[in-house]
């Protein structure tokens, strides 16, 4: 049964291994392309926002320290600090405090510092009525940062470092938060803006181009085989058909286009005039020719010639 099996799909063989090629090569060209698509989704720059857990009572003005996303080399961002402190008359009688960003390295290598100043002012009306009871502060500080580095940390500052002394009796006072995030914004310029600002339309161009280059790249692969197994089946029966023939047939058209006399192909029904044998005569026999043959008017002339001299 496995014998017979074998015979009737050896025949088939050559062409059925680039078709299951083929096939089986399909699906895992379909998941790389997902891979890559996926991968430059991820490889994409994005903003983030990550929250701010401030430490209150260690000496300096309350800080947090915190590790950034990975930030792209190269890549701009606009980074800020968002507060939410509570409205009360402290916040309001502290004036103006200090929030100081540095950014560096796990190495301890600097990569930035900012110093921006910010105080809390009482709500408008129709902001009390948004958010009431708290003061929102949004505060600018870097712009258009560009890291040289992916694994950056951030330590983050409020406050005074006199703690506010000289204010009433001179006690140490600190800025009441309620919450507090750091944000980075990714600033779009040029052909990475456009990426950055499309991740999901460009994540799906780069999956179908790398579909399109596999495919190009598989098909070149088989196509080869495929070209020199239909070569060598014309080829073989090139060959066959030489067997039957011994030269090749030229048309008289062509012929007399070239100026040449047509030649005609001796037939095999043709006799040959070799294989015939010939019986020769034993008597001569000469047959005069027409010009030696005597003409109407000169029999005519030797009969009365003769039947004068008979009278004579």
């Amino acid at each position: 049964m496995i014998s017979s099996t074998i015979r009737l799909i050896k025949p088939l063989a050559p062409h059925l291994i680039p078709l299951v090629v083929f096939a089986l090569a399909i699906p895992v060209v379909i998941a790389l392309s997902l891979s890559a698509g996926w991968f430059v989704w991820r490889s994409i720059a994005v903003g983030w926002e990550l929250p701010l857990y401030l430490q209150y009572g260690d000496g300096p003005p309350p800080y947090a320290v915190i590790h950034l996303p990975n930030m792209l080399a190269q890549q701009p961002y606009d980074i800020s600090l968002h507060l939410v402190v509570p409205s009360t008359d402290t916040n309001y009688a502290l004036g103006n405090f200090m929030s100081t960003l540095t950014l560096f390295t796990p190495a301890n290598n600097t990569l930035a510092t900012i110093r921006r100043p910010a105080i809390v002012m009482p709500n408008s009306w129709w902001r009390s009525f948004v958010s009431p009871g708290v003061v929102v502060l949004d505060i600018p500080l870097l712009s258009e940062f560009r890291s040289t580095s992916n694994n950056v940390l951030a330590r983050i500052e409020l406050g005074r470092q006199d703690h506010w002394r000289s204010l009433a009796n001179g006690e140490g006072r600190e800025l009441s938060v309620s919450s507090a995030l750091l944000r980075g914004v990714v600033v779009h310029k040029g052909l990475r803006g456009i990426i950055t600002r499309f991740p999901l339309f460009t994540a799906m161009i780069s999956s179908g181009v790398f579909l399109f280059i596999s495919f190009v790249i598989l098909a070149t692969c088989l196509l080869p085989a495929i070209e020199w197994r239909f070569h060598r089946e014309s080829n073989e029966t090139e060959s066959d058909d030489d067997r039957y023939t011994s030269r090749p047939i030229k048309s008289e058209w062509s012929e007399r286009r070239r100026g040449k006399a047509p030649r005609r192909s001796r037939s095999a029904t043709t006799p040959r005039l070799d294989s015939y044998e010939f019986k020769a005569e034993d008597d001569i026999v000469s047959i005069p020719s027409a010009a030696s043959a005597p003409s109407p008017l000169r029999r005519r002339r030797s009969r009365l010639s003769q039947s004068s001299d008979g009278d004579e």
